[in-house]
């Protein structure tokens, strides 16, 4: 298969495609499920790869109050690939912070929590997360290989030992690569979460962070998941590790063929780098998780360049835009950040 061209695509999916956070959430939301509709993806030419969503957000509480920054973005601009989070308070000696970044090709997250003074504080919590979800709709049925490299740091700096409810010091990081299955249906990316622990990914919010926060790395052919954790029996922990996916592709069907979509096949990989700190916790992975290249059936690597799925307006305004939806697209929960254990 030659190098994708690339080329210009408006994939006409609706805002809510993925649930958006409440202004008080800051927990990861759920990510896509399904498959589009493809007689609704119009203007649509081939072959290319598109972030056809992100996200860049970072939040922290102290004593129950929460500070956040950053969006997601559903087929986001072209100036909208490459953007960060930002956050900080400060509450008496206690610290929280967090940092997101996320441009076409790498995502980058911190969160630290802490009281400089007092090394048994208890609650302050930082999250960091970022996430890119790209797609491609292709005239010929192959798969494709990713590796993503990823590196930095977890420490402890407090001295509060875990309890039951979930409190102790501690710091956490997850990586996720996820890959379509060939024949993908909502049931097929269900089993792969549930495969890895990974269960609330479909629910996203509180229960998704609890589980993100001691996730254990799992590894399938279209799920590899890294998770690592200290607390104050581990205080250190450095991290050096590749994660590899792989996208097949599943054809789409039409009653009448109305879109170029159609007899297509529809290709994604969605990419979640989270970081959680939590009374005394620092978990440093702001420099990457890198998506810098790919390969074909098995073939040698090629450099990986998704682009903005947004026309400029001139050219929008020559294209019909319709509705899809993703099939079996799980609502999420109205969760808030407060109470669940990110760090430990």
């Amino acid at each position: 298969m030659p190098l994708l061209r690339p080329t210009l695509l408006t994939l006409s999916l609706a805002a809510a495609l993925l649930p958006r956070p409440a202004a008080a959430d800051i927990a990861p939301p759920a990510l896509p499920i399904g498959l589009p509709d493809p007689s609704n993806l119009w203007g649509l030419e081939l072959n290319q790869w598109y972030v056809g969503a992100n996200a860049s957000v970072a939040g922290s509480v102290i004593d129950g109050q929460l500070s956040q920054d950053g969006a997601w973005r559903y087929l986001p601009s072209a100036a909208d690939l490459t953007r960060s989070a930002q956050d900080s308070q400060m509450s008496g000696s206690k610290l929280g912070s967090a940092f997101a970044q996320i441009s076409p090709t790498r995502l980058g997250a911190s969160a630290m929590a802490r009281d400089p003074l007092d090394a048994s504080s208890s609650g302050t919590l930082a999250v960091g997360y970022s996430v890119v979800s790209y797609w491609a709709v292709l005239e010929q049925n192959t798969s494709f290989q990713f590796q993503l490299q990823l590196d930095g740091q977890l420490r402890t700096l407090g001295q509060r030992a875990a309890g039951a409810d979930g409190s102790g010091s501690g710091a956490a990081v997850a990586a996720l690569a996820v890959g379509s299955p060939a024949g993908l249906t909502s049931e097929k990316q269900y089993a792969l979460f549930d495969a890895a622990g990974l269960g609330a990914v479909a629910e996203g919010g509180d229960a998704l962070l609890r589980q993100l926060g001691s996730l254990q790395p799992s590894t399938q052919t279209h799920l590899d998941a890294f998770g690592a954790q200290t607390d104050t029996v581990t205080g250190a922990l450095d991290v050096d590790t590749t994660l590899q996916v792989t996208a097949e592709g599943t054809q789409l069907h039409c009653d009448t063929p109305v879109s170029p979509a159609c007899g297509r096949y529809f290709y994604m990989v969605s990419v979640m780098l989270f970081t959680g700190a939590q009374d005394g916790g620092l978990s440093d992975f702001s420099r990457t998780l890198s998506v810098d290249s790919f390969s074909v059936g098995g073939g040698a690597a090629q450099p990986f360049a998704p682009l903005s799925p947004v026309p400029e307006p001139a050219c929008a305004a020559m294209l019909a835009l319709g509705l899809a939806a993703l099939t079996g697209l799980a609502r999420r929960r109205a969760g808030r950040i407060t109470g669940p254990r990110a760090g430990t």
